[in-house]
């Protein structure tokens, strides 16, 4: 005679633990997943629903005004045929890399992120790079100057040097005739010419060498002018001075 002993379990136990996954006969790693997905429905309800939808527009956005800020700042860096060769440019390659895109559409999402972040990087350095001729070519742009018309009655040479300074002088001091004055820059690369006079706000030369590098100003006999490179840095190291009418 064989003795059966069985051990009455509360009612419903097997059954929950079944319902639930955590019994016994269900294996570990289930177990595991099982585990680590309590609780996480509402939390990715919330992202999906609230947070992605508001999320990608604003950051799309933020990208798109950066890279239109920089693209902009690479066309104000330069004259109107350095801007047209510049979009140019930008056209082909966006059209090129849309074409290679579509040659491959089984791309890997590491790639093609790989890919847009060089291009990202790309036009913000080369905004960073023109930041300082942009400016200076937006200083000038609108300000309401006229120039005084009737024929100069002298002209005040400026050569821009590689150093920083105005004629060869850093915070140099220089004499004209009172006048019609018709200043022509001219020298190193990346550099302008203005005045700090209210009167004569919007007028620029340069940023060298590109035009204009000429211009007419009317000054009055015993004023002293004070001009200065407007590209930033370059009137704290020197590159400026004093233009007295006399």
């Amino acid at each position: 005679m064989t003795d059966t002993t069985t051990v009455d379990e509360p009612p419903g136990q097997g059954s929950e633990e079944a319902a639930a996954g955590t019994g016994p006969d269900v294996p570990a790693d289930e177990h595991i997943a099982i585990s680590d997905s309590i609780g996480t429905g509402v939390h990715k309800a919330v992202k999906d629903r609230l947070i992605l939808p508001l999320l990608v527009p604003v950051l799309s956005a933020a990208a798109v005004g950066m890279l239109a800020v920089n693209i902009s700042r690479v066309f104000l860096s330069g004259n109107s045929e350095a801007a047209l060769l510049s979009a140019i440019v930008i056209t082909l390659s966006i059209l090129g890399g849309a074409s290679l895109i579509s040659a491959a559409p089984r791309m890997r999402t590491s790639s093609l992120a790989m890919v847009t972040g060089l291009v990202f990087v790309i036009i913000v350095s080369a905004g960073l790079l023109t930041l300082g001729p942009s400016l200076g070519h937006e200083e000038g742009e609108g300000g309401g100057y006229v120039e005084p018309t009737g024929p100069a009655a002298a002209t005040f040479a400026v050569t821009a040097d590689a150093n920083l300074a105005f004629n060869g002088q850093k915070n140099g001091e220089f004499t004209t005739p009172p006048g019609i004055n018709e200043i022509a820059l001219s020298g190193a690369p990346n550099h302008t010419f203005a005045f700090r006079e209210p009167e004569f706000s919007g007028f620029l030369l340069g940023p060298t060498p590109n035009p204009p590098l000429k211009g007419k100003v009317e000054l009055e006999a015993g004023t002293a002018y004070e001009f200065y490179c407007t590209i930033p840095g370059h009137a704290a190291a020197g590159m400026q001075g004093t233009l007295t009418a006399q």
